[in-house]
């Protein structure tokens, strides 16, 4: 049994929840991707409030770093698989790397180091010297990289689509928190987070993370599918649009909304799993079904001359499959 943490209010909090009980003891069952997401954050968390062996020049950081700020990674490897490598034939990164992990399996903690690097069963030990303002004291004591120095790493140890996540998620809880001038005060500590970085191995991935990031981006789902817009050279991508009718009656905001090429104005949505959490095809009814409040919405957009192209998690990674759905639209890409 962990013991008790006063470090992470998360963790504190968690463990003294029932619910978390229950999802540990349910493992064996399907559990929802929210459900499997936050027990696996709790297992990382876990992990790092027990470990005992951190060096007096560590700082946490990488993925171990992302979980204590609450930074979202890709919730899992593409549908099927794919080489490890950063990019394809033609150049694009398309293999995210960085991932939770499956409940139950192996944690290992992140840290950089000055002097040493090391890797064993428990840890990951990387080589970087870290100035004080990119790191903060956070958990027992030791020190851990800031949230925009964590968005910039993840780019550089793993993808410019794991940057892209970080960097979009970093901006929009900023804007969130402190609006427009808050976004543009965290894009500005990202930006200085790489100044520091420079020269070292993938700070160019992190530059393009950061330069493709909007901060309105509301899942990692659509984080994936704007940087796949921006990889097949789709312009003028405008997200988080209220749509409203003759009438001046709020019709839904879309994800993405974009023009064909014959001018007709074009909606893309990002489905996701979480979006539908709990919920199924038949026996839930009427407007309690979040998939029926969908294509009512979906019907009234198409009244309207909007096209519209429903995007899945599979999609995102089939870049073929992609490109098809969006000539299919009259996007040119």
């Amino acid at each position: 049994m962990t013991r008790r943490s006063g470090r992470h209010e998360d963790f504190q909090t968690a463990i003294d929840d029932p619910t978390v009980l229950d999802l540990r003891s349910s493992l064996a069952q399907k559990k929802s991707i929210a459900d499997s997401e936050q027990l696996r954050r709790l297992e990382h968390l876990s992990v790092l409030d027990a470990y005992r062996f951190y060096k007096p020049d560590d700082v946490i950081g990488g993925t171990s770093a992302a979980i204590i700020h609450g930074i979202p990674l890709s919730r899992g490897f593409p549908p099927q698989r794919t080489r490890r490598t950063r990019t394809d034939a033609a150049g694009r990164e398309y293999d995210a790397r960085l991932t939770l992990g499956a409940p139950g399996s192996p944690v290992r903690v992140e840290v950089w180091n000055v002097r040493r690097t090391y890797t064993s069963r428990w840890v990951v030990r990387r080589q970087a010297e870290l100035g004080d303002t990119q790191r903060t004291p956070r958990w027992q004591g030791v020190p851990v990289t800031t949230a925009p120095r964590t968005a910039i790493d993840l780019a550089r140890i793993g993808t410019t689509l794991d940057g892209l996540v970080a960097c979009d998620w970093l901006l929009a809880d900023a804007a969130g928190r402190h609006g427009h001038d808050g976004r543009q005060r965290m894009r500005e500590r990202m930006a200085e987070a790489i100044n520091d970085c420079s020269g070292l191995r993938g700070v160019n991935r992190a530059r393009a993370a950061l330069d493709s990031a909007t901060g309105s981006s509301e899942s990692v789902s659509e984080s994936i599918a704007l940087h796949r817009m921006n990889e097949l050279g789709i312009e003028d991508i405008r997200q988080q649009i209220v749509i409203r009718d003759s009438e001046d009656s709020v019709i839904g905001r879309v994800d993405f909304l974009v023009v064909a090429a014959d001018s007709t104005p074009v909606v893309i949505e990002v489905d996701g799993a979480i979006k539908y959490s709990g919920y199924h095809s038949v026996g839930t009814a009427g407007a309690d079904n979040p998939l029926f409040r969908e294509k009512k919405r979906e019907d009234a957009l198409r009244r309207m001359g909007y096209r519209v192209v429903r995007l899945v998690w599979a999609d995102l990674w089939d870049v073929s499959r992609l490109r098809m759905l969006l000539r299919e639209a009259h996007i040119a890409c």
